[in-house]
């Protein structure tokens, strides 16, 4: 017989995948033009999904007898919170299986936001439930829901009411199955511009996510759900998997578990008569619970939290061990409507970048089979103990309790891992961040000369000035702009292996000098000399992130303020948690900390933390090589994210709240106005014209501002075929100038 090819549903969705990542291949980055598509189908799948969580659950509720919700409740509901606490600390532990990288970052803004403070009752309570339905606020919208449906059991006359809900309910499962249609077209955009886009790297690390995905969902539909029913039932194992073997096949295939529901329904039945354990008319329970099971979460809906923990994971913005319990409560309640709509709320919530959302939706193409697949032997085996259970004939066999038991424990920790070593095996950390800092440069330099040791007492009479004659005009007379430097001071001036002395102030002292016709001379100073060498005209102006301080205004002018850096602690990573908060860093009475000889920043602790214990260095390097015995390193947030590439046993934390939010600028000679003066508008104009921004991208978050490399593609490297969006220049400019003058 010959294989016939039917273009259902679920092989357009295929083959929508299929050329959307052949067609991201071919052409790269050109399909960045398809993103609009993506998101205006995701826009679409969302608009019916709370409107139908409302009318649904009231309906199934609604349609209730007291008799058979008081079961369902005590019974059924206690059996599905044992389901889905298990599910959750199953979730909890995959993380393991993700490979242990020590990784490092740049700085990012998102560690100095203010936190979004969570109003738990605004999200559960749904004080005005139009206010919720309009926000998304979805734990809200469910409990308003089942108060809703179970108020409605005891109303007489309902039939009415739930005739036409079971209408309207059926008219928002055809506007959502309309929608359905058109997911070849939205797989399609986002497979393609996600495949356009995506690096390596990040094809690499989404393995993982696979990888634990699937070997959970097998772990659960096919050993650990199966054989807790073998446990609490005279069900045997083989006929559990037997009988349940055409749902969950065509689950898988179809992904679809709405349609298999008669299937599991008939498939129970057969097992109850096999075993002729339950009467006919205990078996009919199933014909209720089914359908009410179903609007609640399950094991394979559940599996979406596990995206979460990979996108913290991912994003190196991963929920603490202490938020956990919150977390899993928080993504219950928020299942009970659409995984996508629970996605995007918990992605903001954990404060992970909502654009990895792309990424689940894509993922989903393939996982959500897997996740139906667990869904639909979730209801099975839900059934069969639920019915056993109100029918009053639930045992539990205490040797196939232990026996199953050490099975399930046996089979989960070698699963773990194995896959933990397949992942280790398949997928490589690819941290490049201390090559990218190496690599850093100055672009379009001026000629300059670094010195590597202040001048010698001989050498300071060609510092002396005579006359009168203001700093700027000296500057431009002599032609040469010096420049006090600190060759540690990561990212504003510091020495690279590949690009000399580099560095965000060491740029700006590079345009300053542009600007002025000069070239450059650095000097390198300590925070202790700073005023002699501007009072000796060694150096005319200082660089290097220089805080702003009372006691530095006494003896210096400062130009306008240039940035906000944050007071920070730079530590080992196990010593984290212990100095997070201020409460806990009044509590560490023996705290010792490390600090640059002349930082005003141990001023600001003293009188914040009395009794904390100071170290001086001359280096940042003396406490990261461990040549001082301190605890952490007390520096700026911005200074300390650098050296924990150099170093990625360590990290940055910023005690909340933020003990000092600094001001830096660069310091001139005192009494030189003009200078000063000039220096403000000139950075005013850096700062108007987007240098500044564009700096800071650049050193500081360490993005790339220039013109990326386009992404590989058969279009643009193998046909040599460019993308131009650009305008046309024209011919001849000299024309049109001619033109204008008449």
């Amino acid at each position: 017989m010959a294989f016939k090819f039917k273009f259902t549903l679920g092989n357009n969705i295929i083959i929508g995948l299929v050329l959307g990542i052949i067609t991201g291949m071919f052409f790269g980055e050109g399909c960045k033009i398809l993103g609009p598509v993506g998101s205006a189908f995701v826009a679409l799948l969302q608009m019916s999904v709370l409107p139908y969580i409302v009318v649904s659950m009231v309906f199934g509720l609604g349609k209730l007898s007291y008799a058979d919700a008081k079961k369902l409740a005590l019974k059924g509901g206690g059996i599905l919170g044992l389901f889905w606490i298990m599910t959750l600390i199953f979730i909890m532990i995959i993380p393991v299986c993700f490979p242990d990288w020590t990784s490092s970052g740049f700085f990012s803004t998102s560690v100095v936001a203010p936190e979004s403070s969570i109003d738990y009752v605004d999200m559960y309570i749904p004080a005005n439930p139009f206010k919720s339905l309009a926000n998304n606020v979805v734990p809200a919208v469910t409990l308003f829901s089942i108060c809703l449906g179970v108020s409605l059991i005891g109303v007489k006359e309902k039939e009415v009411l739930l005739k036409n809900l079971d209408i309207l309910s059926q008219s928002l499962c055809r506007i959502t199955n309309m929608i359905v249609k058109l997911t070849p077209i939205g797989t399609f955009a986002i497979a393609a511009n996600a495949a356009g886009s995506m690096t390596l790297e990040e094809f690499g690390r989404i393995q993982v996510y696979f990888i634990t995905y699937i070997a959970g969902c097998l772990l659960l539909s096919i050993v650990i759900i199966p054989l807790i029913v073998t446990i609490f039932t005279p069900f045997k194992y083989r006929d559990v998997m037997n009988l349940s073997k055409d749902a969950l096949l065509t689950a898988f295939t179809t992904g679809n578990l709405f349609i298999i529901l008669p299937i599991i329904s008939a498939n129970i039945n057969t097992l109850f008569e096999k075993y002729d354990f339950i009467d006919s008319e205990e078996s009919a329970q199933s014909h209720v619970i089914i359908p009410i099971v179903y609007n609640f979460p399950n094991p394979g809906k559940l599996m979406a939290l596990l995206f979460i923990l990979f996108a913290g994971w991912f994003s190196g913005h991963q929920i603490g061990l202490l938020e956990m319990p919150s977390f899993m409560f928080t993504g219950l309640l928020s299942l009970f409507g659409s995984a996508n709509v629970a996605i995007q709320y918990l992605l903001e919530q954990a404060q992970i970048p909502s654009d990895l959302f792309e990424i689940y939706l894509v993922s989903g193409i393939i996982n959500g089979k897997f996740a139906t697949m667990l869904a639909a032997m979730f209801i099975f085996c839900y059934t069969l103990i639920t019915v056993v259970a109100i029918s009053g004939k639930m045992k539990v066999n205490i040797f196939r309790f232990v026996m199953n038991g050490v099975i399930i424990l046996v089979v989960t920790v070698v699963a773990l891992w194995g896959t933990g070593y397949s992942i280790g095996k398949f997928v490589k950390n690819s941290d490049d961040t201390k090559r990218i800092l190496a690599e850093m440069k100055i672009s379009n330099p001026v000629e300059m000369v670094v010195h590597m040791h202040q001048p010698a007492p001989k050498e300071m009479a060609k510092f002396k000035v005579n006359g009168t004659e203001s700093k700027l005009v000296q500057i431009k007379k002599r032609g040469v702009l010096r420049v006090g430097y600190n060759r540690r001071a990561m990212p504003f001036s510091f020495l690279s292996p590949k690009g000399g002395l580099v560095g965000y102030d060491i740029q700006m002292m590079n345009r300053l000098a542009r600007d002025l016709g000069c070239t450059l001379e650095f000097y390198p100073y300590s925070y202790s000399n700073i005023k002699e060498l501007l009072n000796k005209n060694v150096v005319d102006i200082v660089a290097g992130g220089v805080s702003i301080s009372e006691q530095r205004l006494q003896k210096m002018n400062f130009s306008r303020c240039y940035m906000q850096i944050h007071l920070a602690l730079v530590t080992q990573d196990y010593n984290r948690e212990k100095l997070d908060t201020i409460d806990e860093l009044a509590e560490k009475r023996s705290l010792t900390l490390a600090v640059i000889e002349g930082s005003y920043y141990r001023e600001v602790v003293e009188k914040r933390l009395p009794g904390t214990k100071f170290v001086e260095v001359k280096s940042q390097r003396e406490f990261f090589e461990k040549k001082v015995k301190a605890d952490a390193l007390l520096t700026s947030a911005e200074q300390g994210f650098p050296w924990t590439i150099l170093y990625p046993e360590y990290t940055v934390v910023i005690p909340k709240p933020v003990m000092l939010r600094d001001f830096i600028a660069y310091p001139v000679k005192k009494g030189e106005l003009e200078f000063m003066i000039f220096l403000n508008y000139w950075l005013e104009l850096q700062k108007a014209n987007g240098i500044n921004k564009q700096l800071y991208t650049y050193w500081v978050l360490g993005k790339n501002t220039e013109k990326k490399k386009q992404r590989w593609s058969i279009w643009h490297n193998m046909l040599n075929v460019e993308f131009n969006t650009k305008r046309k220049p024209l011919s001849n400019p000299e024309k049109l100038q001619d033109n204008q003058k008449k």
